[in-house]
């Protein structure tokens, strides 16, 4: 992996773009940014927040540290419920095309809801390269982002530091 001032490059032996960004993705694993935003279950700015809306919005008012007007009229249980089946349903949106990923965090999700202490999720390798690809995919994560063939017959390179 190199760095260039703010661009993170990688240079990548693989067979296709889809090999590439496979390798990308598991070389990320272990990103402590990328870990804290998939693998915690607080409200803020991780992958649950992206699940914590309906069809009208966020399902939480930071105004009133609460649920939002349109739910006031709710008792507690269905409150819960209705949260729960929102962000059951987005991330079953989520991983669309893995319901195996969608049902592991869910999983996890469950016991970090049934924990007294602040939980962690713990995750399988496939299911982290997965969400990190969609991230990276959505743009959630990197700005501009590509896989750009590199064509190693050209000889017009020098060769800085090589590990």
């Amino acid at each position: 992996m190199l760095y260039a001032l703010e661009h993170t490059i990688s240079a990548i032996k693989a067979e296709s773009k889809a090999e590439a960004f496979d390798i990308f993705a598991r070389d990320l694993i272990d990103d402590e940014n990328l870990n804290h935003f998939i693998k915690d279950f607080s409200l803020g700015d991780g992958l649950l927040s992206s699940f914590h809306h309906d069809d009208q919005g966020y399902l939480f008012d930071i105004d009133q540290n609460g649920y939002p007007e349109r739910l006031q009229q709710l008792n507690e249980q269905e409150k819960d419920d209705y949260v729960d089946s929102w962000i059951e349903s987005n991330a079953r949106q989520f991983w669309n095309d893995e319901p195996q990923f969608s049902l592991e965090y869910l999983k996890e999700l469950d016991k970090a809801k049934h924990s007294d202490n602040p939980y962690t999720g713990d995750f399988s390798d496939a299911f982290l390269v997965s969400t990190i690809k969609k991230l990276i995919q959505q743009g959630d994560w990197y700005e501009a982002f590509d896989i750009v063939k590199i064509d190693l017959s050209d000889t017009n390179y020098q060769v800085i530091y090589e590990d």
